[in-house]
């Protein structure tokens, strides 16, 4: 009896330290930022990291690239997720977890490239290009500050308002427990753009002006103050720094003809930047338009607003709002695997950019012919509008047409104050119910919510 008992009692023991272990071990397929960045293979993996971040579900794979156009006037729920609902009804609930999903994704890049900034300076390996990994990660962290400005932050009639909301401001990595569960306050809007500005103008010293396919370069940097001084209501800075990329001489409008050309393959004359995808590392974002038919969700399509805005003989119009197949769109088309590419800066942006601001500048003629640069290319006549307000309502809608479904239209709308949302609170996306209530209430929620 007795050795039937030890029999039975030997492997529990025997189990359950085996266990003690297991639980003790340290994960394998990872190493925490005090290892791993301690090399320049470290560091140089974890770059790409950083650009892994840009390319979650909540940021540019889909989120955070269709929902500024949802909750405008270009693309349209139609399928049956209550989340999607939310947002183009107008009526965003602080717990929407699609919401949450952004804000989780883009501060996640901000941590990674925080890592990286903050190791890159001690890396002594003489291939190591310091200065580059260092650019790279701060114009990054630039932009996803910015693009958290756009969604959470600034005032329910713009930006750059007195006053401004901002988001927590968080540039030191999480290398610990601690670390991660440290509550940040929410700075300004002011004090976001001044760090924002300090990254670009940093990464612009340091950035070469080429790098690589997918990656940030010093025009890329260029290409991002330019948008964010447009943004700031700064028109001389945002036409200065539109002028240096359109006048770098390292881009070039593709054809009419080869307009798609920009979004079938990965790189053109065009392509600022882009984000690559392949087979291994794909997004959904065809897969979220895309009917059943053709292997796909069928949660969203075109507007008929959007189609309407076109005009006759418009070469952009059967791209944007396609009939086969039907009222989607044709920039992103491969469902399974989800291998577009993502347009996160291109030329024809710039041009607009430059007309804007020279428009508010009263640089009529040269706002007409950067406006008509990019009308041309679409097969159309020049723009027939003669005043400053006429020329400014014509960019507006330009740029609606040229960049529809990439992430822009209610941004634009809402810098101009045309929301046309009458709870202008709602101007300002919620900051997500569980960021408020697991930092105590010191991460305030926007007003009104």
């Amino acid at each position: 009896m007795k050795k039937k008992i030890l029999y039975i009692i030997l492997p529990a023991l025997l189990y359950a330290t085996a266990c003690r272990k297991q639980l003790e071990q340290q994960p394998q397929a990872s190493l925490d930022a005090t290892t791993g960045y301690t090399t320049r293979q470290g560091v140089e993996a974890g770059i790409i990291g950083v650009y892994d971040g840009i390319q979650l579900t909540g940021y540019m794979s889909l989120n955070y690239l269709i929902f500024p156009d949802m909750y405008a006037d270009n693309i349209q729920e139609v399928g049956t997720f209550p989340t999607f609902a939310q947002v183009y009804n107008k009526t965003i609930l602080p717990d929407n977890v699609d919401i949450a999903t952004i804000w989780n994704a883009i501060y996640s890049t901000i941590n990674r490239a925080n890592n990286i900034i903050a190791a890159a300076p001690a890396i002594t390996d003489p291939a190591f290009a310091k200065d580059r990994a260092i650019g790279e990660c701060e114009a990054i962290r630039a932009m996803a500050y910015f693009d958290l400005i756009r969604m959470f932050g600034g005032s329910p009639d713009g930006y750059n308002k007195a006053g401004g909301l901002g988001v927590p401001l968080r540039l030191k990595p999480t290398l610990t427990p601690a670390d991660a569960k440290a509550v940040t306050p929410r700075a300004t809007e002011a004090a976001i753009y001044t760090q924002v500005l300090q990254d670009l103008d940093d990464a612009i010293a340091k950035l070469p002006v080429s790098v690589g396919a997918g990656r940030v370069n010093k025009l890329v940097a260029t290409a991002l103050k330019s948008r964010v001084q447009l943004y700031r209501q700064q028109w001389a800075d945002a036409e200065a720094n539109a002028t240096t990329v359109i006048a770098s001489g390292s881009y070039s409008l593709v054809s009419g003809a080869n307009y798609l050309s920009m979004y079938s393959q990965t790189t053109t004359s065009e392509t600022i930047w882009a984000l690559l995808y392949n087979a291994t590392d794909a997004n959904s974002i065809a897969f979220y338009y895309y009917p059943t038919s053709s292997g796909g969700r069928n949660e969203i399509s075109s507007t008929p607003s959007l189609r309407d805005a076109f005009e006759a003989g418009d070469i952009r119009k059967p791209i944007n709002f396609s009939t086969t197949p039907a009222n989607k769109q044709l920039k992103y088309s491969q469902v399974s695997p989800g291998i577009d590419n993502v347009m996160m800066f291109r030329l024809a942006e710039i041009y607009l950019t430059r007309a804007e601001a020279r428009a508010q500048q009263n640089n009529l003629t040269g706002a007409l012919t950067d406006l008509n640069v990019i009308r041309s290319r679409a097969g159309l006549s020049p723009s027939t509008a003669v005043t400053q307000a006429d020329i400014l309502t014509a960019i507006i809608k330009e740029r609606r047409l040229e960049l529809a479904h990439e992430g822009q239209r209610f941004f634009d709308l809402r810098r101009v104050n045309q929301t046309g949302i009458t709870q202008t609170f709602r101007n300002l996306f919620p900051i997500p119910q569980p960021e408020v209530l697991s930092s105590g209430g010191v991460t305030a929620q926007n007003p009104n919510y």
